[in-house]
């Protein structure tokens, strides 16, 4: 029995039992382009898709669920009440995105995403994970170009704790390219760390002359935790020259640099920024999985990846717009059909695919849902217990299942304090929409801190659909 399957029997038998910065990257602004005629060419492409394979797209979701989804997918958590309420009196879903891009919120839960996948949880080598998420942070805030992010912080000089985005490459200096290729091109270039790649064209010796380009750095202990990154002139001899996988040189001495900008131009940096997008809102990349853009991986709709690449480049890697595009698809607001599904449905953007919550989405809901203000020791140890041991892995792809048995005890062992009386309202603050009229039949005798304790815990709470 899987642990998904444990949780959704767990929660049954309660019921039943009653147990319970410089001028490079202008920053486009996005009322300027036009979102929804680029939602419209995705459904475009999709529907032509559809067409050519014979496949029934499922139908548009609820507003109520798309008022949860979006939300959790923006800002990492489920929607109050209040918003429920007040989004359901007037439910225009293109304003509900627009507001949810500008708050703070979506600012801080996408450069807690940003530095997860990029960085992890456990600081190695004097790093600084929260330096960096916070420099993260206010680059998102003042809509900073995603090309821009990543060359300032490949690039980076500076000190650890004082300069968040030296500890970006502060964390990875053993062998840079590993984390930069996985997350910036989407290629498994570590597959050739020893030998080479079983499965795409790449050599041990791309490997070793791409991660050349990171010799020129000198780390210096500048004082307790705080440590220096500069860059050395850089000189070999031409047979031990660091080289792109394009197989192009470095032109000059600063070779950290030269691959920076060579990086953030290049089209592979580009589409694979397109693929991550379509990845988190939908919970399946075109190229799937995420991190493996090969030659033996094609994606399954080749005209929508590089349709959301070109749009990205002529975007200016505006995140907010691309984000926008795509949420505002019908693509992205189709309901999903869980198990039920063909695989092709899946493959082909048919159905909405079900994802797993995060630690971080699944504590800032329960907060959310039980009416309760987030603390920070509590939830680096919520964080702590979903993990166990995996908690130093690699988290390039989010929607990987990774709770711990232990992780699911222990929040199984939670006691909660129910946030309503009544059945209605609980129904509307933990699940974001009304009880049917069998639910509210076969809980009639159970307690609200049952209730409670059970919607906490169903599959319904804990994915998002």
């Amino acid at each position: 029995m899987s642990r998904i399957q444990l949780r959704s029997v767990v929660a049954t038998i309660l019921i039943a039992t009653g147990l319970a910065a410089s001028g490079m990257w202008p920053t486009a602004a996005a009322d300027e382009i036009a979102e929804v005629h680029g939602s419209a060419e995705i459904d475009r492409i999709l529907t032509n898709v559809a067409r050519e394979k014979s496949l029934q797209p499922a139908s548009r979701c609820s507003d109520e669920l798309f008022l949860r989804r979006v939300t959790l997918d923006l800002t990492g958590r489920i929607p109050t009440l209040s918003e429920r309420n007040e989004f359901l009196e007037n439910p225009n879903r293109e304003a509900l995105v627009d507001r949810i891009l500008a708050s703070d919120e979506f600012s801080s839960s996408w450069s807690e995403l940003w530095v997860t996948q990029w960085y992890g949880y456990i600081d190695n080598n004097a790093s600084d994970r929260d330096l960096l998420k916070q420099w993260l942070e206010a680059r998102i805030q003042d809509g900073r170009p995603y090309d821009e992010i990543v060359h300032s912080m490949i690039s980076a000089t500076g000190e650890s704790a004082f300069d968040g985005p030296v500890n970006f490459l502060l964390q990875h200096l053993d062998e840079p390219v590993v984390k930069i290729s996985r997350s910036f091109l989407g290629i498994r270039l570590d597959c050739a760390r020893c030998h080479d790649h079983p499965f795409d064209r790449w050599k041990q010796d791309d490997f070793v002359r791409m991660n050349k380009f990171f010799d020129g750095i000198d780390r210096q202990d500048v004082s307790s935790g705080n440590v220096r990154l500069v860059d050395t002139i850089s000189e070999a001899s031409p047979d031990e020259r660091p080289r792109f996988l394009s197989g192009a040189e470095p032109r000059t001495s600063q070779w950290r640099q030269e691959f920076s900008l060579f990086l953030v131009k290049s089209r592979p940096f580009a589409r694979n920024f397109a693929n991550r997008i379509w990845y988190h809102l939908m919970g399946r990349g075109i190229v799937h999985p995420v991190d493996d853009i090969s030659r033996d991986n094609p994606p399954a709709v080749p005209e929508l990846l590089e349709w959301m690449t070109d749009e990205a480049k002529r975007s200016g890697f505006n995140v907010r717009h691309m984000l926008k595009l795509v949420c505002l698809s019908e693509a992205y607001q189709r309901n999903s059909s869980g198990a039920s599904a063909a695989e092709e449905q899946h493959k082909y953007f048919m159905v909405r695919a079900i994802k797993p919550l995060p630690p971080e989405h699944l504590y800032a809901s329960e907060c959310t849902a039980l009416g309760r203000k987030p603390e920070t020791d509590e939830r680096r140890t919520f964080i702590e217990n979903f993990y166990g041991n995996s908690l130093n892995g690699d988290f390039s792809a989010s929607w990987d299942y990774r709770e711990t048995v232990q992780g699911l005890m222990s929040h199984l062992d939670q006691k909660v304090a129910p946030p309503s009386s009544d059945v209605k309202e609980l129904f509307q603050k933990i699940l974001c929409r009304q009880p049917t009229p069998e639910e509210l039949q076969f809980l009639k005798d159970s307690s609200p801190r049952t209730i409670t304790f059970v919607l906490l815990h169903s599959s319904e709470f804990v994915f998002n659909h």
